[in-house]
């Protein structure tokens, strides 16, 4: 019998497992010659029994820097530095065993390629870890310390020159712009840095304007966005520049940016519009007290935070509501802290006819000075304001200078307190009564009775 030819299919099995077996066999070989020989088992016996002793003496190594932290010399910048170490305590004590033992069989002279290794990767790891610590963001910091370590076993290992060279031959062409991924690598990394840069040269200038005391916190934060705005800026043209993208190739994405802003980003570009607005011509800055009328109801509060897209206020009852800043711009807001923060309070209070008019109003005046909130220059006054239907109406104007610490609560406490004196002196506040009066109508007599119904029938 003729026997049958293997099909497609089972001819790529039969390669696949060819190629399997002969990677099975290379690794095999690889081992026995590499790492299952006496040089390479006694430094994998010395790295199993640093680590052993790295675990055993990592609670005293963190007691000994908790001890040194506790000195008041040390500077801030020094404490964290000690935090940090103590928090990676056991790579550090794991590297010193390692590096020891390295002196050691240096000193005799025997081959150690897989301890150096482990001591690149872990020395690696803890500068990494350690310079980390000085990026304000915790996310960029854990970024750039998975970014870096790889970078640097790729490097321990002989294999970074490899994947830079593949990063090289890699690239992508869209029209007149062609880009490889070490060029996108390299430029990610620039803008990165440029990135960090430009905030950390904006926070310099942004503690410097905060001693100038001429200078308003609204136009304060204004240089401090523009100038983070404009190196943001920069930072990504050198970034595009270094990676060799004609900036001229943008004209077309221009166009459309545009397109899309009069479409879809109309609401976008207005608040940030306005908040530069807001901020230049100082209408609401951070620390001010600003009732606003929305949608919602009035919002009554502190301005916290000054965004481009919204202000957040936050409110008495201890939540902050995000106005965006277009609303600001295009609807009434009072302001009760614009030009200074002394804010005048009005209580109207009811007296009745038969009470001593000098009396309540001195007793008003008392109420609202034993208030610590309200100020005693300007002092209290009080007015006679009409002649109501049941009362004598007055009037209670005070001053407070803490109007971010609510303007109903210190009104409630005057008024309580006019409540108990008018009580301990006699002074009566009338409430609306009427006078209702029943007429009784005589009854008809029969005669005009029988009439009524004679004309009824």
């Amino acid at each position: 019998m003729e026997q049958e030819e293997p099909t497609i299919i089972e001819k790529e099995v039969e390669e696949v497992a060819s190629a399997a077996t002969d990677y099975l066999v290379f690794a095999i070989e690889w081992l026995r010659e590499h790492v299952l020989v006496f040089e390479t088992l006694y430094q994998f016996a010395f790295i199993a029994g640093g680590l052993f002793l790295a675990v055993a003496l990592r609670r005293r190594f963190q007691r000994l820097l908790e001890r040194l932290n506790q000195q008041h010399t040390l500077g801030p910048a020094v404490r964290r530095l000690i935090r940090t170490v103590a928090a990676i305590a056991m790579p550090v004590v794991w590297v010193v065993l390692l590096g020891i033992s390295r002196s050691v069989f240096e000193a005799f002279e025997l081959p150690i390629p897989f301890l150096r290794l482990v001591i690149s990767l872990l020395l690696a790891f803890v500068v990494i870890r350690t310079v980390s610590i000085f990026i304000p963001s915790a996310y960029w910091s854990q970024v750039f310390s998975w970014s870096a370590w790889t970078a640097a076993a790729l490097n321990s290992v002989g294999l970074l020159d490899v994947v830079i060279e593949w990063l090289r031959a890699t690239g992508l062409t869209v029209g007149p712009i062609s880009i490889t991924a070490w060029a996108f690598v390299k430029g990610v990394i620039l803008t990165a840095i440029l990135i960090w840069g430009g905030n950390a040269v904006s926070g310099i200038v942004e503690r410097r304007l905060q001693r100038v005391d001429k200078m308003s916190s609204a136009l304060r934060l204004l240089v401090v966005r523009l100038l983070r705005m404009a190196l943001l800026i920069l930072a990504v043209v050198i970034a595009l520049s270094a990676i060799g993208v004609d900036l001229t190739a943008f004209a077309i994405f221009s166009g459309a940016l545009g397109i899309g802003v009069g479409l879809g980003l109309r609401r976008t570009v207005e608040n940030l519009l306005a908040s530069y607005t807001l901020l230049a011509d100082e209408s609401i800055k951070p620390g001010d007290v600003i009732e606003i009328e929305t949608a919602y109801g009035p919002t009554y509060g502190q301005v916290r935070k000054m965004t481009t897209r919204y202000v957040a206020v936050r409110t008495r009852d201890g939540t902050e509501t995000l106005i965006p800043n277009e609303v600001l711009i295009a609807s009434p807001v009072t302001n009760w802290t614009h030009s200074d923060k002394p804010t005048r309070r009005r209580i109207p209070v009811g007296v009745s006819y038969d009470s001593d008019i000098d009396l309540a109003r001195q007793l008003c005046i008392e109420a609202a000075l034993e208030i610590p909130r309200v100020l005693h220059d300007p002092a209290p006054n009080c007015l006679m304001r009409a002649f109501g239907n049941s009362s004598i109406d007055l009037e209670l104007r005070f001053w407070i200078n803490d109007p971010e610490n609510g303007v109903a609560n210190v009104a409630s406490a005057v008024m309580l307190g006019i409540w108990e004196k008018f009580k301990a002196n006699g002074i009566e506040v009338p409430y609306p009564h009427h006078d209702v009066r029943l007429r009784t109508v005589s009854s008809p007599d029969s005669a005009n009775l029988d009439q009524l119904r004679a004309s009824e029938r």
